[in-house]
């Protein structure tokens, strides 16, 4: 009887792990150029460092690098928590690196997210979250970077 139990319990477990398996997160980056015509580096450039700022909501997201002579702006974002903490190992976050450039006219983001491994099945964040989000990203950034701003007040 206790073979029987034992050895239903076994491929049970066997079927469960089955669909688990490690993923890893590749770090192709993604690459976005937005055209804004008649517009000046140091105004594109106070709207990006704008973004950043508005964007890197968390203490876990640092803008890392800041030059405004080339225009450039980067940081690490949070992009998701892959694993809360627990009594088996602290908690794992998905980060990615935003890098923005800016000059007369054209304003670029490159969004490489660091490498990061997950089970399937399991893992609160995946790839495709993460590819979600990194879209959602660059989208903001083009809503930002194209509306007007008032600069009367």
């Amino acid at each position: 009887m206790r073979k029987i139990i034992f050895s239903f319990l076994t491929a049970l477990l066997m079927f469960n792990l089955t669909g688990c398996s490690i993923r890893t997160m590749p770090t192709t980056p993604t690459v976005k150029v937005i055209h804004i015509d008649k517009e000046k580096q140091d105004k594109l450039y106070v709207k990006a460092s704008n973004w950043m700022v508005e964007t890197f909501n968390n203490s876990k997201s640092v803008i890392q690098f800041r030059d405004k002579e080339s225009g450039t702006i980067t940081g690490r974002y949070l992009l998701g928590i892959i694993a809360y903490a627990s009594q088996y190992g602290p908690a794992q976050y998905a980060y990615a690196i935003i890098k923005i450039q800016v000059k007369d006219g054209a304003s670029k983001i490159t969004i490489k997210p660091e490498p990061f491994r997950y089970v399937e099945g399991i893992a609160y964040y995946t790839q495709e979250k993460a590819e979600a989000d990194i879209k959602l990203l660059t989208e903001s950034f083009q809503t930002y970077m194209q509306k007007t701003v008032n600069e009367k007040w």
